[in-house]
């Protein structure tokens, strides 16, 4: 340990002595990144099922926490889509379908659409966390034969949207490249590896895994549309 200063006006240290290292440590630690996310997105690449028995019922000192796996990998995500990679993004889709439709309305209104624009992606992070709990009640009930505590739902949709937000960061550039194919890829991406959550976790046959993943998709997302609209009317209503 690095007790001494080289200056005769700086007392001798009596602790560590505070280091680019030991700052990088203490950023490790709180980000929980020295072993949780890392091995946490390994597990879940190897064996989803496996990974979130052994989080929920025997042993969760190695994986990083749920919610602090969406916490970190959502606003990332949020930031590449919105200042990084914009083109070919769902914000892209919405802004253009904003701006389309605002070029028929009166100017009053044209900028009153695009403040509601500006504020749902002030608050984007805050819809996509709530995309969790939506999901949660649905997997709550289409698997509630498995006797899953709600909050249980609620964990291994964190760990599964986390784990498919991480991916989106990791294919993110591409959408620079391909956008349009890679949407449907993303997607198609995305409802493979919920059925092979689903299959691994529950252990149900491929054909029946794919069926789930392919109604939960639809169920979360009509819901989560709902309660974006919900948001976008209750918005608009309070900015007359």
């Amino acid at each position: 340990m690095e007790t001494r200063t080289s200056h005769p006006d700086i007392p001798e240290a009596k602790i560590e002595r505070v280091t680019t290292k030991t700052m990088f440590k203490s950023l490790l630690a709180i980000l929980n990144l020295e072993k949780g996310i890392f091995y946490t997105a390994w597990e879940m690449i190897k064996s989803p099922g496996d990974a979130m028995r052994r989080y929920l019922f025997e042993d969760r000192n190695k994986f990083i926490e749920p919610l602090k796996f969406l916490v970190l990998t959502i606003p990332i995500y949020l930031f590449l889509s919105l200042k990084v990679f914009p083109t070919g993004t769902f914000f892209d889709g919405m802004e253009q379908g904003f701006n389309a439709g605002a070029q028929s309305m009166p100017e009053e209104q044209a900028a009153q659409a695009k403040l509601l624009l500006q504020y749902l992606k002030n608050y984007s992070n805050f819809l996509l966390l709530l995309t969790v709990p939506i999901s949660a009640i649905w997997t709550y009930f289409l698997f509630r034969k498995y006797h899953l505590s709600f909050g249980e739902h609620l964990v291994l949709n964190a760990f599964l949207y986390a784990f498919l937000t991480l991916l989106g960061i990791v294919l993110m550039p591409l959408t620079t490249y391909a956008p349009q194919g890679l949407n449907f890829f993303i997607i198609l991406l995305n409802l493979s590896y919920i059925a092979y959550f689903i299959r691994d976790f529950f252990r149900k046959s491929w054909g029946r895994a794919i069926y789930d993943s392919f109604i939960l998709m639809c169920l979360s997302f009509v819901s989560s549309a709902i309660a974006l609209l919900t948001v976008v009317i209750v918005t608009f209503i309070m900015m007359q």
